[in-house]
């Protein structure tokens, strides 16, 4: 069997399911031929960097213009017609690169390579069975095509707006989660992970996703957090953002708050902080929230744009796996929130109930049994 999986570069959730599942079915099937192949690069350069910077400009320069673009092409099915009528004209750029890797199932990470697939599909310009991977906790009228499969969402009560709203046939609707990798869901002892990485097991640990915020808002929040308690250790990780992780670097030393403060720039053990942190402080991306329910750890949202990431906080919010802040008194509410075991613990709960730590083996079996069915 052959896998193609088609990501995009519109932020890192999309990249991180498919290495997910990638890495599950070389663990499961080492047999089986797997490529992830980024959609929106094989296309073209010209669309690539249209649609993915324009996303990024979109949504952190003129977040409310995106917001209500992102409403209107949802609840318009004109309006998302447009919008996969012109995903549609690029799918013959994407055709060479199926033809190449010849796949027998495709699992797609987005909305937009998802109808130009379909697409291609409709017009019988390819053969293979089709997966649509939904990386958010609600559901979009662009993810859906009519040549598509099976959609795979994230929660079971997602289904009911594909079907009723979308129009999607239930049997074509998988609620198998979003997939991470193991490690988000087994980990060393707390006390093991501290001392490997320096820090106290008995003292509150935060831990701030820090590379997505605007670099003005986090020095803010960071300075009020960093001095609201002794006893708060804090693990700040910047990912790429050189600009952010210097700008920090200055603050501590101007505050001299380095002795509770482990900065860090890229890791490749994020799980790990995930799993020896009390709460976590970060934006509410698709995958983030995602691998910080795998690690049962309660989630601070400090900021979300308008559009998929308020669909993810409104959901936190329902299951009690959050709280959302705001720059002016977010620090004294994490304090709080760090004060209450109680309450802290009932979060951790709830993480617990939302994990599905199986999802991506379940997607790699779901797509066997389309294979079956295509043989």
């Amino acid at each position: 069997m052959k896998i193609l999986i088609l990501t995009a570069s519109t932020g890192g959730g999309h990249k991180r399911a498919a290495a997910a599942i990638e890495a599950k079915i070389h663990t499961l099937s080492p047999e089986t031929e797997v490529c992830v192949v980024d959609g929106m690069k094989a296309v073209g350069k010209f669309y690539d960097k249209t649609v993915c910077k324009g996303y990024h400009i979109m949504a952190t320069k003129t977040p409310e213009i995106y917001g209500k673009l992102y409403r209107l092409s949802d609840e318009s099915k004109t309006i998302a017609k447009v919008v996969v009528k012109s995903n549609e004209i690029m799918a013959d750029y994407l055709l060479e690169v199926i033809e190449k890797h010849n796949p027998d199932i495709i699992i797609i990470c987005h909305a937009f390579i998802t109808n130009m697939v379909s697409y291609l599909k409709g017009k019988n310009m390819i053969h293979a069975k089709v997966i649509s991977l939904i990386t958010d906790y609600d559901a979009h009228r662009t993810y859906v095509s009519p040549h598509i499969d099976a959609f795979v969402i994230a929660v079971p009560e997602m289904k009911r707006k594909l079907c009723e709203e979308y129009d999607v046939p239930e049997d074509k609707i998988y609620p198998l989660g979003i997939p991470t990798f193991d490690r988000f869901s087994v980990s060393e002892t707390k006390e093991e992970l501290c001392r490997r990485e320096r820090l106290d097991p008995n003292r509150p640990i935060v831990l701030m996703m820090a590379g997505s915020f605007g670099v003005t808002g986090v020095l803010d929040f960071y300075e009020q957090l960093a001095q609201t308690s002794d006893r708060l250790q804090m693990v700040v990780i910047t990912g790429r953002n050189i600009r952010l992780f210097d700008h920090l670097d200055r603050k501590i030393q101007e505050l001299g708050t380095g002795k509770n403060t482990k900065l860090l720039y890229f890791v490749d053990n994020v799980e790990d902080y995930m799993h020896i942190a009390d709460l976590i402080v970060t934006k509410p991306g698709g995958l983030t929230v995602t691998e910080s329910i795998a690690c049962h750890l309660p989630m601070v949202i400090y900021s979300a744009f308008p559009g998929q990431e308020a669909d993810n906080v409104d959901f936190l919010l329902r299951k009690n796996a959050a709280v959302l802040v705001d720059k002016e008194d977010g620090a004294q509410e994490i304090l709080k929130l760090l004060e209450s075991p109680e309450r802290l613990e009932e979060m951790r709960e709830n993480c617990k109930r939302l994990a599905l730590p199986n999802a991506a083996e379940d997607i790699f079996r779901l797509a066997c049994k389309l294979y079956e069915e295509r043989a």
